[in-house]
């Protein structure tokens, strides 16, 4: 067997196996077509094998007349497969037809030279390069054929040109690497012309049209080239690959023993022992080396599919409020997949689905919701007559634009046209339904890869548990807003019963008085007294407003100011002190503060309220002797104020309630007061702890973070 030999049966090997596996996976007027093309490349590979093993002039001319049937449709099938492909086939019929015709002519007169042995093509063979009859000279109608020939490919090539650069996504990528691969088949392929126009060449080309079948086959696999979904298995990907590798390695052996026999004077046993040792040296290398390439290119994702399922499962079970909810499927759907854009549509009863979230990979729409969206987005909606919306009142499928045309027979290509339509506002390359209680509530919509790649069977396994698990967090999220109103209603009734409750005292004070007034009117003890009751009554209920007031307003307080800590404690300590009369009380003080200076920004107002509100209690707690210790422990980026008291202590069962607005144990009081510290703390970005045991004594903590 000699190279040009060698190189028709790889050829023919190679080309027929794809066309095999395009009738077998493909159903349409395209797959058949281009199957069509391959058998052609296939007829004359195997031609090229008979002809390097022509041991006659009569028998390669033949060979090369027979050979010449599957090139004269070589161009023609190619010229069609590309116009069905770029969708101009409806455009370019009359040139299609001509193609087909020409070939046909040029067949009838090929068949003439084969049967009645005239000379329109092939006119006689010479023997060349040692062991090869090749064209001696060509007929009258050759040059007239070879012109057409190339002019179809050429034409072919450029319309692929064409279609590539108003592709996008997936079929971007699929028309990019059927280029490629046309491209470098034919580059090879047409030097075999070369030398039948007088020019000495030796046919070498025959060996790049395989890998025309390698690349287009990579396509398939990687980027469903001309839709063809074949499930390329790793161990079946392994299987081959250590199959072609061992058939490299003998053809190799085979070819190169008589080369090397000949050179070397070596006989063939020496020969094939070194090569033997040479092939099990590097064997494993290069087969391991196959095959990592294989995992790279075919089956490694870019990311890990069950850490990133249990994540996602993880942290949807925490998010309660909606639009955090919309916020985290977007942003990791985005992420993970690596997508350019994604919308989420919600049902909105009598208006169809509404865009509630959009995310893309372009800055100006980052983290964007779908109220924030530029006014073009915000009029895009799908209707409630969409056909995608009637596609899921019967199938609960995850829809592929680029899988739509295998759904052929199923839905007819009206409804799949109208279906790309309705992606198209959103250059929506998957939809994902999201169903509660079997109807469909909310849409994912997915665009293209920025990658161009399509979407993987892994991929649309991890949409499909995002949407059941986001279905469950949204029922989640609803139960829990309605759980919240109840509570809220439930907050307001407490309020409002224990707000009647302590302002009802201060107010019976103050109408006993007023109905007293007109009697002692001139008694002036009464007077005197009056007075102050009056006064401290008002403060009372004034007191209460303000907290209830202070605790109500959720805004952040916008106030910010530049002060001392240690000093803003030191006075809050020293009024406290002079309020409630402390050296009376046998209540001592003990402070460490540290260092004198600790300089932060923030409220200053609401923190002292917060720190009065803590030193207060702690006073009210020991009733009326004890320790009160007031500790500032500086932490690098944190400063800890510690507040401490040695009164009657806190249960254990009340310690998870004392920030809960509303509970108090004191008599007076709404129980309020540690409640709207929290929320001050909190809105330092700080945080608040208690620790206490019965009879000894509590610790709040408070824990701010030191901004310069």
């Amino acid at each position: 067997m000699n190279i040009f030999s060698f190189s028709g049966l790889l050829l023919g090997i190679t080309c027929l196996t794809l066309a095999v596996m395009v009738l077998m996976y493909g159903k349409t007027k395209l797959h058949r077509t281009w199957a069509l093309f391959n058998i052609a490349v296939a007829t004359w590979g195997f031609g090229s094998y008979f002809i390097g093993n022509a041991t006659s002039p009569e028998s390669a001319l033949l060979r090369w007349r027979v050979a010449h049937i599957g090139v004269i449709f070589i161009a023609v099938f190619f010229y069609h497969t590309i116009c069905i492909f770029s969708n101009l086939e409806a455009k370019r019929r009359k040139y299609i037809i001509f193609a087909y015709v020409q070939g046909l002519f040029f067949l009838i007169l090929n068949l003439i030279d084969i049967f009645a042995g005239t000379n329109h093509y092939v006119r006689s063979v010479r023997f060349v390069f040692d062991f090869l009859y090749y064209h001696q000279s060509t007929g009258l109608v050759y040059p007239v054929f070879f012109a057409v020939w190339l002019s179809l490919v050429l034409w072919g090539h450029y319309e692929l040109i064409l279609y590539y650069r108003k592709s996008t996504g997936v079929k971007r990528q699929q028309t990019m690497y059927f280029f490629l691969g046309m491209a470098t088949g034919f580059l090879g392929g047409i030097t075999n012309f070369i030398p039948m126009f007088g020019i000495n060449m030796y046919p070498i080309g025959n060996f790049t049209i395989p890998l025309y079948s390698l690349i287009s086959t990579y396509a398939i696999l990687r980027y469903r080239l001309m839709d063809i979904n074949f499930v390329f298995r790793k161990s079946m990907a392994y299987s081959i690959s250590a199959g072609i590798l061992s058939s490299l390695f003998v053809v190799l052996v085979l070819v190169m023993t008589r080369q090397l026999s000949d050179i070397t004077g070596i006989g063939s046993i020496g020969i094939n022992s070194v090569a033997a040792l040479i092939i099990a040296i590097l064997f494993n290398p290069l087969k391991n080396k196959i095959q990592s390439l294989i995992d790279k290119r075919f089956y490694k994702g870019s990311y890990e599919y069950y850490p990133t399922i249990r994540k996602i499962s993880r942290d949807l079970v925490s998010i309660f409020d909606l639009d955090d909810l919309f916020k985290f499927v977007g942003t990791t759907i985005l992420q993970t997949l690596d997508l350019n854009s994604i919308y989420i549509l919600q049902a909105v009863p009598g208006s169809g689905y509404e865009i509630v979230y959009h995310q893309s990979q372009k800055k100006e729409h980052d983290n964007t919701r779908g109220e924030n969206l530029k006014p073009a987005c915000e009029r895009v909606h799908i209707d409630m007559n969409s056909e995608i919306i009637k596609f899921y009142t019967k199938s609960d499928d995850i829809l592929v634009r680029e899988e739509l045309p295998g759904l052929e027979k199923k839905l007819g290509q009206e409804i799949i046209e109208r279906i790309k339509n309705d992606l198209m506002p959103f250059h929506g390359e998957v939809v994902v339904p999201v169903f509660n209680d079997k109807k469909l509530t909310h849409l994912l919509l997915l665009g293209e890869k920025v990658s161009g790649d399509m979407f993987t069977n892994e991929d649309i396994n991890l949409l499909s548990i995002i949407s059941n698990q986001l279905a469950i967090s949204i029922r989640n999220a609803l139960l829990y807003k309605d759980k919240m109103h109840s509570e809220r209603l439930a907050s307001i009734g407490m309020m409002s019963a224990t707000f009647a409750h302590e302002v009802r005292n201060p107010l019976t004070s103050l109408k006993t008085f007023a109905q007293l007034m007109p009697e002692k009117y001139n008694d002036e003890e009464f007077r005197n007294v009056f007075s102050k009751i009056v006064v401290g009554e008002i403060e009372k209920i004034d007191g209460l407003i303000r907290d209830l007031l202070d605790f109500s307003t959720e805004k952040k307080s916008s106030r910010s100011n530049n002060f001392n800590l240690v000093s803003l404690v030191d006075e809050t300590v020293e009024y406290v002190k002079g309020k409630l009369n402390l050296e009376k009380m046998n209540i001592t003080i003990d402070k460490n503060y540290n260092g004198s200076v600790i300089e932060m920004s923030g409220d200053e107002t609401n923190l002292k309220q917060a720190f009065t509100n803590i030193i207060t209690n702690g006073c009210q707690a020991m009733n009326g002797a004890g320790l009160l210790k007031v500790h500032i422990n500086p932490n690098r980026e944190h400063v800890e104020v510690a507040i401490t008291d040695t009164g009657e202590g806190i249960h254990p069962e009340d310690i998870s309630k004392i920030f809960d607005p509303f509970v108090t144990t004191k008599e007076m009081g709404i129980g309020l007061g540690l409640a709207i510290c929290k929320r001050i703390v909190e809105d330092h970005k700080g945080s608040i702890k208690v620790n206490s045991q019965l009879s000894k004594g509590t610790t709040f903590t408070i824990s701010l973070p030191v901004q310069n």
